[in-house]
């Protein structure tokens, strides 16, 4: 027997270590390939989340305008129906006066009438004063001359009113 049939070719020996470097290589490559695609992944991943939270906001502040246009719609319908509401208030309409104010109410709308209450020119636009001898009725509304009207929170009109005046 020859020694040659046993023994390790050196060629037979670098084309395994070759191939085997050539696999620990693309291992590598792969490992990188996928580590690179793990972190596009988390990139568009976190983007999404961002658009769809950017998503969310937007149909909130939409609702919102939405909510701010219907009130300014429901503001201007008011102020058209308040002359309305001073004729039948004048006259002798309080039923039809007490249903239009119950269906108004029901979109905000609500009466100011201020009788006894502290003046505030927020709230009161004065036009006159009535003299009195009681320091308790000074600077309280003793008369109202028009109603005002308060829709959502938002003056639309003041009170028109007479406040006392303490006189000695």
């Amino acid at each position: 027997m020859k020694d040659d049939e046993n023994e390790i070719v050196p060629e037979e020996l670098d084309d395994s270590v070759v191939a085997e470097e050539t696999q620990a290589q693309q291992i590598k490559k792969l490992k990188d390939k996928l580590a690179t695609a793990e972190v596009k992944a988390k990139e568009y991943l976190d983007g999404w989340q961002r658009s769809q939270a950017d998503f969310v906001n937007l149909r909130k502040r939409d609702e919102e305008a939405k909510k701010e246009f219907m009130k300014f719609v429901s503001l201007e319908v008011v102020k058209d129906l308040i002359p309305v509401l001073d004729a039948l208030s004048i006259g002798n309409n309080e039923p039809v006066y007490k249903l239009l104010m119950q269906t108004l109410d029901k979109h905000g709308l609500t009466e100011s009438n201020p009788i006894g209450e502290e003046f505030n020119p927020e709230f009161h636009e004065t036009i006159g004063v009535i003299h009195t001898d009681k320091p308790d009725e000074d600077h309280k509304i003793l008369e109202v001359a028009q109603k005002g009207y308060i829709l959502s929170g938002k003056i639309i009109r003041p009170a028109k009113v007479r406040i006392g005046e303490y006189k000695n």
